[in-house]
């Protein structure tokens, strides 16, 4: 069987062709992909592992029983931050009893044209206004609506603050890696979770791979990441090396040590956090990872599903120090390579766990299990 293979990230890239000779199906695997591989005419192609924008989504509509692809065309209700706020919204107004009622911190959607509108795009998120107006302490995080990599993300706890990062700035520098933010419209402003859970005083969320397939299975990788911020926690500063836990922040910092920012989450014990807790905040994760595919699944419009895909999310979770956990947020192809090169296995394992559980049973129509994945939804629903 025949296999196009490409993705970007060189780190992910060999991980996934390493799984894939791992298989028990013998695949001639292709990975000189042309870039208009979505435009052209596939002949004898079963298998699509590719970035999102060269997977052809005519061959995979076209040929739902003989052919698999590694992404969801359309999903933006779970993985775009103001239509996922939306779709929350919505499903607990339907749902009450929800956790995720506690489980999603509180959020809203911020949209902003111009400087010169702020004060009316203030006024849609009027309780946010007013919290930073009581000068009683009050935190928040504004990210871009559709961004990865902490690109935009900031903690702020003064309408001054907010509004600076809306000012123009004058600069002749241009930084080609950073995400160009300047004209980004859509933001969501989150109430940040005060008394986070720390270790050795720091701060740290949790990186989650969540597999989801056809229409629909959700599974949760066992094996997740503990993603630490640079610096000891502190409320009295905003220092992002305190407050933000993203690892791709820190690289070029010259005191980043990659041991200390990325542990995994069951080896948490040795540093002080029981392993009931562990399991309980595990057990956590599982449910609200229920509730959330199956509030933005059961929008049609904003996330479809297809029998004959499969996909890998990134989600992140935080916790507090009574070990209650929340929901953050969730990203398509996630940066795999911030696991760095000691944790390598982790991704490897995960590739060859998802061929295991995703590919395999497609091609041969026999279901299989794997102790590395933890099934949290099946539901069906209907295919486009």
């Amino acid at each position: 069987m025949r296999a196009l293979v490409h993705l970007d990230e060189p780190y992910t890239h060999k991980a996934v062709k390493k799984a894939l000779k791992n298989s028990s199906i013998d695949w001639d695997i292709i990975d000189t992909v042309p870039e208009d591989n979505a435009e052209n005419k596939l002949e004898d192609i079963q298998l699509q592992w590719l970035e999102y924008e060269l997977i052809n989504w005519h061959h995979t509509t076209q040929h739902k029983k003989s052919t698999l692809s590694n992404a969801y065309c359309i999903r933006k209700g779970l993985i775009r931050k103001a239509q996922f706020a939306y779709n929350m919204t919505k499903y607990m107004s339907k749902y009450p009893d929800s956790l995720l009622k506690k489980a999603v911190p509180e959020t809203w959607i911020f949209e902003l044209d111009h400087i010169d509108y702020f004060e009316e795009a203030l006024n849609e998120v009027f309780e946010v206004e007013r919290d930073l107006n009581k000068d009683e302490g009050h935190m928040f995080i504004i990210k871009p609506s559709l961004a990865n990599k902490a690109a935009g993300i900031t903690v702020f706890n003064s309408l001054d603050q907010l509004r600076d990062l809306f000012e123009e700035e004058d600069s002749d520098e241009e930084d080609e890696d950073r995400e160009d933010l300047s004209q980004v419209r859509e933001w969501v402003i989150q109430r940040y979770i005060h008394h986070p859970l720390l270790v050795n005083k720091r701060k740290f969320h949790i990186r989650a791979y969540v597999m989801a397939k056809s229409n629909i299975q959700v599974y949760l990788y066992r094996n997740m990441l503990a993603l630490f911020a640079m610096k000891e926690y502190s409320n009295d500063q905003l220092d992002p090396l305190i407050h933000l836990t993203n690892t791709c922040i820190q690289t070029e910092e010259t005191a980043f040590d990659e041991a200390s920012s990325v542990k995994l989450y069951w080896d948490l014990v040795e540093y002080g956090i029981k392993q009931a807790d562990l399991d309980h905040m595990f057990d956590q994760m599982k449910k609200i990872l229920a509730d959330v595919f199956d509030a933005c699944t059961s929008e049609m419009t904003t996330f479809q599903a297809m029998p004959n895909v499969f996909e890998l999310f990134g989600v992140d979770f935080m916790m507090d120090d009574q070990y209650n956990v929340y929901f953050l947020e969730a990203n398509a192809f996630p940066d795999f390579k911030q696991t760095g090169h000691k944790l390598q296995h982790i991704i490897e394992d995960l590739f060859e766990a998802t061929t295991r559980v995703a590919i395999e049973p497609f091609f041969k129509g026999e279901e299989a299990q794997d102790d590395r994945y933890v099934k949290v939804l099946d539901k069906q629903l209907l295919s486009m």
